[in-house]
């Protein structure tokens, strides 16, 4: 009984409410944890073209700016809606896993700067998800105060 009031509690009712951004939310962390599974068992297997690592940050941001002008050009109806939300997850969890590339151009790829993304990243999806409804009621407190 308990396990059903959490598995409704934590995973049917956000999805239910916020079911796109949790697709995002879900596709991001499986890509991560796939993509760093994946590097930690073959670190060797990459594109290279002409001598040049193309990183996977790569793929993130080209699938990110086709989702992007997509929608900027487009109506999706609602199965289209959640194919996106699913590809924008993984292109997000493919761009910023190599987070640290971005800032400093190192190619360490356990650099912590990558972490700190992906738990930034998490939280504010965590918000999102779970927190909605507390962030928009506070919004409109701070937005008074600062209004008044």
């Amino acid at each position: 009984m308990k396990d059903n009031f959490l598995v409704h509690k934590l995973i049917i009712s956000p999805y239910q409410k916020r079911e796109i951004p949790f697709i995002i939310f879900s596709f991001f962390l499986a890509t991560f944890l796939f993509v760093r599974l994946g590097y930690y068992f073959f670190p060797y297997i990459y594109l290279e073209i002409r001598g040049i690592h193309v990183h996977h940050f790569t793929y993130g941001i080209i699938l990110l700016t086709l989702i992007g002008f997509y929608l900027l050009t487009h109506t999706p109806g609602k199965k289209m809606l959640h194919w996106l939300a699913i590809f924008y997850g993984v292109a997000l969890g493919l761009a910023y896993d190599e987070f640290r590339i971005w800032l400093r151009l190192e190619d360490d790829y356990w650099a912590k700067r990558s972490y700190d993304a992906v738990i930034i990243i998490f939280l504010v999806f965590l918000n999102l998800i779970y927190f909605a409804d507390f962030w928009s009621k506070w919004g409109k407190r701070i937005k008074k105060t600062i209004v008044s």
